[in-house]
């Protein structure tokens, strides 16, 4: 059975009065904060209301608590204060770790946003092209349409000329362009 620790302290100050440690084993048993106050000295010589308590789940801060120098409770909010002399505050160097990847993000997300404005930029200008070309599209519709209907005109005049000359008959008005017969 894994049993975490309990950490009473000062709550005016936030001084550590006495910590109970972390148990391994079949023979702990956790303990509740009325038999600490009977059975360890520091906590019976205090008057209870006075005594805060933080209690660690088994594990949790131990690379904090392997590597600080001394530690206390913050009164105010109950959370642990850990000092560092020798080495460097290990939440320091995450802390580093978070603010450099936070560098990088915003780096990365500047890059992506540049992209983005050109992609834009270029999507605008294809948008533009492409109402262009409809335009010019549009206007070579009109004038093939009106070629093949001169086309249609010219085509319908031979065979009106082709059905006069093959019937022998004179044109009624002269062809444009064509010589007059004046004899």
């Amino acid at each position: 059975m894994q049993i975490g620790m309990k950490i009473y302290y000062d709550k005016a100050t936030g001084n550590i009065i006495h910590n109970t440690g972390e148990y391994v084993g079949r023979g702990h048993v956790e303990t509740t904060e009325d038999q600490d106050f009977a059975s360890i000295k520091e906590l019976a010589q205090r008057v209870r209301e006075t005594v805060g308590v933080v209690k660690l789940q088994y594990g949790q801060y131990s690379r904090e608590f392997a590597q600080c120098d001394s530690y206390r409770v913050d009164p105010e909010t109950g959370e642990l204060l850990f000092t560092y002399l020798n080495e460097p505050n290990p939440l320091e160097g995450r802390m580093a770790a978070v603010e450099a990847g936070a560098v990088d993000t915003t780096k990365q997300l500047e890059n992506a946003l540049s992209r983005l404005n050109e992609t834009e930029a270029q999507l605008m200008d294809t948008q533009v092209a492409l109402a262009e070309s409809y335009e010019e599209l549009q206007a070579a519709k009109v004038e093939l349409q009106v070629t093949k209907q001169e086309t249609v005109d010219a085509q319908v005049a031979i065979t009106e000329l082709y059905e006069l000359v093959m019937g022998g008959q004179q044109p009624e008005s002269p062809v444009e362009g064509g010589e007059t017969d004046n004899g």
